[in-house]
């Protein structure tokens, strides 16, 4: 199961954390991991290239299914209007990929 944690400060996501692989076909086949890490990637690529929001890595592992990453100015309160849109559209992708598929899959906690 892909766990999805969203760290929020005042409604506004300053951390993105998942880990592990969904388990619905196997390695390479798995629409649930793919549909995950598209959507997460697009939209952190997106906010590197078209906003001024700056993105923190603090841990990937494609092997256990791992991306922690930070964005330090939202966790003091300051955030582009831009990346805040497409946070709120990656959660919203990953709501929907939750209730196509089934909290068996992807479970999302926010903190």
């Amino acid at each position: 199961m892909i766990k999805v944690t969203l760290y929020q400060k005042d409604n506004h996501v300053y951390r993105l954390h998942y880990e592990g692989h969904a388990g619905y076909a196997e390695h390479g086949s798995d629409i649930v991991c793919a549909a995950v890490s598209m959507l997460t990637l697009n939209t952190l690529n997106a906010i590197e290239k078209f906003t001024d929001e700056p993105i923190k890595q603090l841990a990937y592992s494609e092997e256990k299914g791992l991306i922690d990453v930070e964005f330090p100015r939202r966790k003091s309160g300051e955030f582009e209007p831009e990346a805040e849109l497409l946070i709120r559209t990656l959660i919203l992708g990953l709501i929907d990929t939750k209730e196509m598929y089934g909290e068996k899959y992807i479970q999302i906690l926010k903190k």
